[in-house]
Formats: structure tokens, sequence, C-alpha cells
């Protein structure tokens, strides 16, 4: 079973790497595409943090922002290359988050939720405001596009749709590795203890408010790639990308992919970001789509669409071996699988 979904993860990547070939003349698609991409990257630190911690945070957008805006400011003003200007990002945004979590993250529950809101509109505010550092409302325009990679005699455009694309899924990947490791490591296990009782992983000698900070901090960071490449793809860093609007679809993207699950984030962003942008045909009607998804989610898919075709494989595969060992109960059945 490893093997083949080693070998479905293999080919899904070759897929993917392949797209901007396959359709060589369909550049809106590619940049659609790598506009998913540039949105899945936050939503992996949420889905870090929500998923793995158990911490909702309905303004981490705004450390996106203050990754994005760092690098906008070093590439525009001080012409750093992107892959400086990154670590720079990711190095601001998971001190901010630092900063942010050492007092929200002694609030519980729905307390921590609505500091975090709060903080998401606080930062939005001094996007919008500061005129002399972040452009105020016009934003940062005429942000660098990353310069050539030359490999051999192989040269990488950046500045073109297919180009850019590739960068964006290489830096997906490496944050969709980083997550991987996290979850499997045993400082993702004692996070997933947190997550189902803080009680008992705090008896059990699990230091509860530095693993919560420290998961805090590893979001915010990613997070803060993912504003980079944003504005990097975009040219601009402008506040209406890091608003309300866009952490509510942060969140949403999660949670209907499936939080807790490593390609939860890729398929949310595809249904929230590329989706919408491939039914501009049919836009009437985009809302009423989207109203049918999200109650569908919360009747039937409290766990995100993996979630539930992870239960229904589960069951399945229940079902078969109980068909067969006839002789076998349901509960013992349910207890070998």
């Amino acid at each position: 079973m490893t093997s083949l979904k080693g070998l479905a993860l293999l080919a899904a990547v070759i897929g993917a790497a392949c797209v901007p070939v396959l359709l060589p003349d369909q550049p809106y698609v590619v940049n659609t595409l790598t506009l998913t991409l540039c949105t899945v990257i936050p939503a992996i630190g949420l889905n870090l943090l929500y998923g793995q911690a158990g911490l909702l945070s309905l303004g981490h957008m705004a450390f996106t922002g203050i990754g994005g805006y760092t690098a906008a400011l070093l590439m525009k003003g001080a012409g750093w290359a992107l892959p400086e200007a990154m670590l720079a990002a990711a190095i601001v945004a998971g001190f901010a988050g630092f900063l942010v979590g050492i007092p929200c993250l002694r609030l519980r529950s729905h307390f921590f939720v609505i500091v975090t809101l709060g903080v998401g509109m606080i930062v939005y505010t001094f996007f919008n405001n500061l005129d002399g550092i972040t452009g105020g409302a016009q934003g940062l325009p005429g942000v660098p596009r990353p310069r050539p990679l030359t490999i051999g005699d192989f040269t990488i455009e950046f500045r073109t749709p297919r180009g850019f694309y590739w960068l964006a899924l290489l830096t997906t990947l490496g944050t969709l590795l980083v997550q991987w490791l996290i979850a499997r490591s045993p400082f993702g296990f004692s996070l997933s203890a947190i997550r189902q009782d803080e009680t008992m992983a705090a008896s059990r000698g699990v230091d509860v408010f530095a693993h919560k900070l420290a998961a805090f901090v590893i979001a915010s960071a990613i997070a803060g790639v993912g504003g980079a490449l944003s504005v990097t793809f975009l040219r601009v860093a402008a506040p209406t990308m890091f608003d309300l609007h866009a952490s509510m679809n942060i969140v949403a993207i999660v949670l209907v992919g499936g939080p807790g699950y490593l390609a939860g984030p890729i398929l949310g962003g595809f249904i929230f970001i590329a989706l919408p942008e491939f039914l501009r045909v049919a836009a009437e009607f985009r809302l009423i789509i989207f109203g049918f998804v999200l109650v569908f989610i919360a009747l039937f898919a409290n766990r995100g669409l993996i979630g539930l075709a992870d239960s229904l494989l589960s069951k399945m595969k229940r079902d078969r071996v109980a068909d067969e060992q006839p002789g076998a109960s349901p509960h013992a059945v349910k207890s070998e699988g």
C-alpha cells in the first residue's frame, strides 16, 4: 500500500510538472494554477497549525502579508534576489508569529480565535495606512520577477508563465515536505497529543505552550514564504491581498480540503482558487455552486473532502474483510482495520 501511495505521489508530481509543456498555448490556465499554488503555501502553514496542533487562526494572512511586504521592499528597494528575500520573509514572518504567539497562545478555544482575528485586522490596517513603508492603499507595485536560472545549456526564464509555474510548484513541494517531516517527527506526535487532550499531553511531560508557540512560528514562517512568492508573481504587494476576506478564504481551503491531511490544502486550493477562475464563464452560478459545496461539507464531511474519502475507503476495506471472514463479528473486523 505504501509503495502504491508513493507511485501515485510521483505520478502526480510528474503530471503537475508537465502541465506547462502539455498546455503551451494556454498561459491563462498556467497562471491560474500558479496563483493557486501561491495560495496553497500559506494554507499549508495553517493546515499544520490547525490540523496538527488544533489551533485555528483567523488572522493567518497577516503573516503572509508581513512576508510579502518584506520581500517586496527588499527586492524592489534593495535589489535582493528572490531566494534571499524569501528567506528574509520567512524569518520576519516567523518572528512576528513569535511576538504574537506569546500572549495569544495563553488564551484557549474561541478566545484565541477571536484574538487572531483582531491581529489580522490590526496588521491589515497598518498595511493600508503606512504610506511611507507599504505604499498605503496603492501598495507597492513593480516588484521584480526572479532572475533567470541557467543550468548548463538549459535556462529557466521566470518571467514566463511556464518558468514561474515551475518555481511555484517547487516551492509548494518544499513546504509540503516540511509539513510531512514535522507530522512524522516526535514534535509532530506531541502536537497531535496536544490537539487531542492538552491535559493528558502535559501529564506525560509535553511542554504544551512551547510546542504551540513553535507550531505558530513555523506556520507563520511558511505563510511568509507564500507571501513572498505571491507578490513576486503578481508584481505588487497590496493590502487587499491580505485582508479578512483572504484569511477566511485560507480557512475555507483548509477546512474543505481536509485539516491534517497532507493533500488537504491542495484540494481546497483548487476548489477555492482555480475552480472559480475556470468557472468565470458561469459567474452568475458560482456563489450557488459554492454555497452547495459548503453545505455539503458541513453536513457530511466535517473532516473535509479528503477525510470523507478516507472514511469511505476505510468502510469499504472493513466490508471487504467482513465478506472474506463471514464468521468475524463487526466489532472484531473494525478492530482489525
